[in-house]
């Protein structure tokens, strides 16, 4: 036969299953990728929005600082009296009102302009410098937070400034707070509170990934991170959307007395994945088609070994062999039914060989077995009763009976059903231990006790034989006179026989490990009849919480109790009678 292998399926299926793994992993891939970007423009949104809200945050809350500072001046009579002071007065008259102040009340700490800005200095770490300007006398006096002061004139830039409403720098912004006379309510002059723009710095670096502009209504800005376009350009287009188009990017503004902020996220920026992310994505989908691979490879592998393995199989029957068996994988599988119609064949076809051409054998193999029947238990049975029966009439009747216990035991073997009545087994065990008190005469006797009602009890037949054989091998001792074995039959919840001897016993580790290889049932099957194979019969026959246990005897050999429950207990129920009269019950024999 010109064998042909899976070599070729398996190639087709190879590919056509890695193809469609790897459509797969790069469809998710490219879905996984795109979750990501749609991930990181949510996130690099919420930055920018947050960025802006702290932005505006700062602006709030250095415009409450400077209402606070304004209205704290306009609390301290002293304080805001010598502002007035200073505002219109000569630098020597604003002196003398001081020295009158301090001399007129020598107990009381003078409270002035400077001590009021250096706690003002101290209370707020944003404020960078305050600026007192004087409208009747053209100057200006700027308060840092080293406790310095400079007082000068007004220059032409500062009027102009101050005239444009634009006090603000990239360095610093600020709030202006006239002051006035709270009798005439004339307007002495302003004080400027500025703020440091540092704060907008820590923010972006922050939410780094957009860019953040302040600038005031004059088109000064307070802050830029980009330097990419000019407040100016900035103020002149009103509408979000041209804003949005001209920046190319997602715009948020927010505005704050005459300051503004402006977050931009670049449109190109905004949904960028991290080189490290989809490093990790393109890596991740690698290995999962490779590992897919070695999946799919090693699948197609079993497949085609099975393939094979059926195929040598139908090379094996073509040439003659009809004993060949393909094992079955338990898959249920379409391989499996194959290979359990390939059995099945094989088995026909050799059935149908047999029937064909081998039926003159079998007739002669029938032939040759009926010669060798003829020689069978029954014709052993009648020649030991032959024996007996010559035995009595030569006058030695112990030979004669213990010839009967054997015949009767022998003939139990072969002809009684599997389950009998109590009474027969109590009955055949008798003649068997009565062979054994004519080989140990003196030295051994028996007592077997049955309550009548107890008599007619089913149960499955030489269960007690092996008990007692046991005794006889492994308990009796053969330099005592006193040996002896009892058997009694009892009704505790379940049906007992209970067999108790006086020979020599076994330790209580050894009964432990009996007793559990018997609940176990874990010991190997054995070809004699013996303890195991009984506590393995009991359990098969009435269930696992039945069987043989193992005890110290009260005389100190063992007592062996058999556990059991028939599911028929009514006379006759069922149960083959046997032929000879059974041992009467609560009878002892010796």
């Amino acid at each position: 036969m010109d064998r042909k292998g899976s070599k070729q399926l398996y190639s087709k299926l190879f590919c056509i299953y890695t193809a469609i793994l790897l459509c797969a992993i790069s469809a998710l891939v490219i879905y996984f990728y795109s979750s990501t970007k749609n991930r990181f423009l949510e996130q690099n949104m919420n930055y920018t929005e947050m960025m802006s809200e702290a932005a505006q945050t700062y602006l709030e809350d250095t415009s409450e600082i400077a209402e606070y500072i304004h209205e704290d001046l306009y609390k301290s009579n002293m304080e805001l009296k010598d502002v007035l002071h200073y505002m219109s007065d000569e630098p020597q008259d604003y002196l003398r009102y001081r020295l009158n102040i301090y001399s007129e009340n020598k107990n009381i700490e003078y409270k002035g302009i400077d001590k009021f800005f250096q706690n003002a200095f101290q209370a707020y770490s944003s404020l960078n410098h305050i600026t007192l300007y004087s409208y009747e006398r053209g100057e200006f006096t700027e308060y840092t937070r080293d406790g310095r002061s400079y007082r000068r004139n007004a220059s032409t830039d500062f009027k102009q400034r101050f005239a444009n409403d634009n006090l603000a720098d990239k360095n610093y912004f600020s709030y202006l707070k006239e002051i006035r006379n709270p009798q005439s309510m004339q307007v002495k002059g302003c004080m400027i509170l500025g703020f440091r723009s540092i704060r907008f710095e820590s923010i972006w670096q922050y939410y780094s990934r957009a860019q953040l502009m302040v600038y005031n209504d004059s088109g000064t800005e307070v802050y830029n991170s980009a330097d990419e376009y000019p407040a100016e350009d900035i103020l002149k287009v009103t509408e979000k959307e041209r804003l949005e188009n001209r920046l190319e990017a997602y715009v948020i503004q927010t505005e704050n007395a005459q300051y503004h902020t402006l977050s931009y996220l670049k449109k190109n920026e905004a949904s960028k994945v991290p080189a490290p992310a989809v490093f990790m994505i393109i890596f991740t989908g690698i290995a999962v088609a490779l590992l897919g691979g070695l999946l799919v490879r090693y699948h197609l592998q079993q497949l085609a070994w099975r393939l094979n393995r059926i195929i040598d199989g139908m090379a094996r029957v073509m040439d003659g062999n009809l004993d060949v068996r393909i094992p079955l994988d338990k898959n249920g599988d379409e391989l499996d039914v194959i290979s359990g119609c390939f059995n099945q064949m094989c088995i026909n076809l050799e059935e149908h060989i047999k029937k064909r051409y081998l039926a003159e054998i079998e007739q002669k193999n029938a032939e040759m077995e009926t010669l060798q029947s003829q020689i069978n238990p029954h014709f052993l049975y009648n020649t030991l009763e032959a024996i007996r029966m010559k035995a009595i009439c030569n006058g030695d009747r112990e030979v004669g009976k213990m010839l009967y216990s054997l015949a009767v035991t022998f003939r139990a073997q072969i002809k009684e059903a599997d389950v009998i009545t109590m009474a027969q087994e109590l009955h055949y065990c008798k003649q068997y231990m009565e062979l054994f008190e004519f080989r140990y005469q003196n030295q051994f006797y028996s007592v077997i006790e049955c309550p009548d009602e107890y008599l007619k009890v089913p149960v499955i037949k030489f269960v007690l034989q092996p008990v007692v054989e046991n005794y006889f091998i492994h308990g009796i001792r053969m330099k005592e006179e006193d040996n002896y074995i009892k058997i009694k039959v009892e009704k505790k919840g379940c049906y007992q026989i209970v067999a108790e001897d006086n020979g020599r016993g076994m330790t209580e580790a050894e009964i432990a490990a009996k007793n559990r290889e018997l609940e176990q049932d874990s010991m190997e099957k054995q070809s004699s009849i013996g303890i195991a194979n009984v506590n393995r019969r009991l359990k098969a026959v009435y269930g696992r919480a039945y069987g043989i246990r193992i005890e110290t005897g009260p005389q100190g050999g063992l007592r062996v109790i058999l556990r059991f429950q028939p599911a028929v207990t009514e006379e006759g129920g069922g149960v083959e009678q046997g032929k000879e009269k059974p041992a009467a019950g609560s009878k002892a024999m010796k």
